[in-house]
């Protein structure tokens, strides 16, 4: 069977051809088991569109991570990492271990969608993900889809989806052990050990991270003087095997458990003391039921705990358990002359167990979902649609379209448009049992190009309407509640990646306006969200030395949906790192964080990290 001169290779799963091949076979669990074989075909991303593509062939903006930058960068938190990407704001109530929001393209936290290994993150409790808790030494790489996706995905993905991919090992096994430390008394340690052996990949890593900390909060907001301390302890594990019918089936599992200190910013809020696990774990079994379809199974479990104790009155003590179980069937089927279809259906069922009266507890949700892609000589057309039935709120549809055509000078260009929605977490409801989901409707336009072997770029231009948004009503207790308001957020996005000199330069500026479009609040900037974002990485290797350097910084936020309180001043930071190979077995790492110490906040009343030096051995011996 010929798919426009494309080659099939049904047990990498990837069509192999023109610029426009179009990669099959794999959902978004695929890089567990697939993704790794194809890569030196290009930069695999699969989070996109549910199936293995280069990044070049995507249509959507999207942003790796791969491991390679995450070991130079030296980051300690996945929060670090993201802070480099385009469009990505970080809001953190103070240092490591702390509270933290990840606005995509000015979306909330709940409103971005994060997976990991495909499952979800994203807490049935409250909307959010412990990003906090995560340790990038578990990761194999990032990856960012910037723009709705729920006709994939379903509920939250208004901004975008971030999928973090475990490290599942290749290659010769080989164990890596870690050792470092620095300011504010603290300490990291960890091991890695992972490869593969005929046929069988496995990864087994532990670490530990503590710090004594410094003082998250300002005087002005209940500051009690003392370091806030962070300590979190991690394992993960994964296992896949190809069997000789080319049935590939794999498990992955993770657990984080630590204890982090805060001070309280109000009368109200904030606990002294948290305690918290997390635990992820999910299967999947896959392969080719012929040679034009490919099926996957997977299951997925997730369980957030967290006790926060010595809350200030009405709060006193609050332990909060969520649970999510998942499973779901992806189909990728090449059905015609140049024509692709990813398919399947998913289920979720959450549960939450808490100190706090929810007024719902439990509830489910199914999703179908169907893309079919059209592949021409110079043009792309994907469409794509989704129906959801939710136990609480009923029936969702939301579809999607994109078109692409290749322009000269190894341009492309990208138009789409797509429709997303979220639903109100159990917490949510608290206040306003009568919340409605949220919904937005998002267009967009994308020019990227290359510019030689070793340099490329996009600008985006982006309109996203938000429809019944949640908005705090800024009262705790019996009085706290969300409620409805609508709100439109516009964008540009410029990024590149060049090499200078033998300098690798990657950078971002992101402009925005994002508003409020009715109510009290009606023009306004809507809170927490910066109307600029910057990031421009350069890293270099000098032989047994490297060095690298990263600038980011935003625009001055508000932390009131009003404008008129709580406004927080723009600031930039930069942030040094070197990398020493001292033998073939050992090398040392150095870090110096926010070097001009820069005095600044993301969120009203807590301060972030001051300049800190850290150090790191590393020690990889040849088994």
């Amino acid at each position: 069977m010929s798919f426009n001169h494309r080659s099939i290779f049904i047990r990498t799963g990837v069509f192999i051809g023109s610029r426009l091949s179009i990669a099959v076979v794999i959902s978004v669990m695929s890089s567990v088991a697939l993704a790794e074989e194809v890569y030196e075909l290009g930069r695999i991303i699969v989070t996109a569109a549910r199936t293995a593509q280069t990044v070049d062939e995507t249509l959507a903006p999207v942003t790796v991570i791969n491991r390679e930058q995450i070991e130079r960068s030296q980051a300690s938190s996945v929060t670090e990492l993201l802070k480099h990407a385009p469009g990505v704001q970080i809001a953190s109530n103070g240092g490591p271990g702390s509270t933290s929001g990840v606005f995509l393209r000015g979306t909330s936290t709940a409103q971005t969608l994060i997976l990991m290994d495909g499952q979800k993150l994203n807490s049935g409790a409250n909307g959010a993900a412990p990003l906090e808790y995560l340790d990038p030494d578990q990761i194999e790489r990032i990856e960012i889809v910037r723009g709705p996706r729920s006709t994939l995905y379903g509920a939250d993905a208004v901004g975008g989806v971030i999928n973090i991919i475990t490290r599942k090992g290749t290659g010769a096994p080989k164990l890596t052990v870690k050792a470092g430390g620095g300011s504010r008394g603290t300490g990291a340690y960890g091991l890695n050990f992972g490869g593969e052996s005929e046929g069988t990949r496995f990864n087994f890593g532990a670490h530990l991270f503590e710090t004594q900390g410094y003082d998250r909060t300002t005087n002005k907001q209940g500051s009690d003087g003392d370091d806030d301390a962070f300590r979190n302890k991690s394992i993960s594990g994964s296992l896949t095997k190809v069997f000789d019918n080319d049935i590939t089936a794999g498990v992955n599992a993770s657990h984080t458990e630590g204890k982090a200190e805060y001070d309280n910013v109000s009368d109200y809020t904030g606990f002294p003391v948290s305690f918290f696990e997390t635990s992820n774990m999910n299967a999947f079994v896959s392969g080719s039921i012929n040679e034009s379809w490919y099926s996957r199974l997977e299951a997925g479990y997730q369980r957030n705990y967290r006790d926060d104790a010595g809350g200030k009155p009405p709060f006193g003590v609050s332990t909060v358990t969520s649970k999510r179980y998942s499973a779901g069937w992806v189909n990728d089927i090449a059905w015609g002359e140049n024509q692709f279809l990813t398919s399947g259906i998913d289920y979720s069922n959450d549960r939450v167990d808490s100190t706090w009266n929810y007024k719902e507890k439990e509830r489910y949700n199914v999703g179908i979902f169907a893309q079919n892609t059209t592949s021409m000589e110079t043009q792309e057309l994907q469409i794509s649609g989704r129906y959801d039935k939710n136990e609480a709120y009923g029936d969702k549809t939301t579809g999607s379209a994109s078109w692409a055509i290749d322009l000269p000078e190894d341009m492309r260009f990208i138009a789409s448009y797509g429709t997303a929605f979220r639903t109100p977490a159990f917490r949510d409801l608290n206040g306003n049992s009568d919340l409605k989901p949220e919904s937005s409707k998002n267009a967009e336009i994308e020019l990227r190009g290359q510019l030689g072997a070793k340099s490329d770029w996009s600008i985006n231009f982006y309109h996203n309407d938000m429809t019944d948004m949640f908005l705090w009503n800024g009262k705790f207790g019996s009085e706290s509640a969300l409620e409805n308001t609508d709100a439109t957020i516009k964008g540009i996005e410029l990024s590149g990646t060049t090499v200078i000199k033998e300098w690798a330069i990657s950078g971002s500026v992101s402009f925005l306006k994002p508003e409020f479009s009715n109510g009290t609040n009606a023009g306004k900037t809507l809170n927490r969200r910066a109307r600029q974002l910057f990031a421009v990485n350069a890293d270099k290797d000098f032989g047994r030395w490297t060095f690298g350097a990263t600038l980011k910084g935003q625009g001055a936020v508000w932390d009131s949906p009003d404008n008129e309180t709580n406004r927080l001043p723009g600031f930039g930071t930069l942030d040094l790192r070197a990398t020493v190979k001292v033998t073939r077995e050992f090398k040392t790492q150095f870090k110096v964080v926010n070097l001009m110490d820069k005095d600044y906040s993301t969120a009203y009343g807590y301060i972030e990290e001051p300049r800190g030096v850290f150090a790191t051995l590393i020690w990889s011996p040849e088994l």
